[in-house]
């Protein structure tokens, strides 16, 4: 598979942050560029194009910190602030917008009943999205006494 442009849904979280890491490692690699999205699920009282959209500072400020992680890391990325209904539908179409070989993003571990719950906008992505779709889950740390 020829990689040349990846995707990474961010939510700032720590593991978002390893795992952005890890991306420019393998987009150095590839030679791949990288763009980071944050999606703002705006309520349904409300335009989905509203301008000052709740969540808008506090995302520009997320994007800004993952643009110095990938600096950091030796790499320069393309951020993009989304304002939609549903999270999972605005990355597929961003994908394709952006005409991207590969979107990686961390699973947010839930659990249900005792099972792995993926969580919608991942389930989303993986059943909607025309592209390569890699998932990556780190471990919840567990402090020993």
């Amino acid at each position: 598979m020829e990689i040349k442009h990846i995707l990474v849904p961010y939510m700032g979280t720590s593991k978002d942050q390893e795992l952005l890491h890890t991306v420019c490692r393998l987009a150095a690699s590839y030679r791949a560029r990288i763009s980071v999205v944050h999606v703002l699920e705006i309520p349904t009282n409300l335009p989905v194009d509203v301008e000052d959209a709740p969540g808008a500072v506090e995302g520009n400020d997320i994007l800004d910190r993952a643009e110095m992680i990938a600096e950091s890391a030796c790499a320069k990325v393309q951020t993009v602030l989304l304002q939609a209904r549903d999270a999972g539908h605005a990355i597929v179409e961003e994908a394709i917008a952006l005409g991207v070989e590969l979107i990686i993003m961390e699973v947010r571990q839930r659990h249900w009943l005792g099972i792995l719950a993926l969580g919608h906008t991942t389930e989303y992505v993986l059943k909607h999205a025309p592209m390569a779709v890699w998932i990556s889950r780190f471990p919840d740390m567990v402090s020993e006494t």
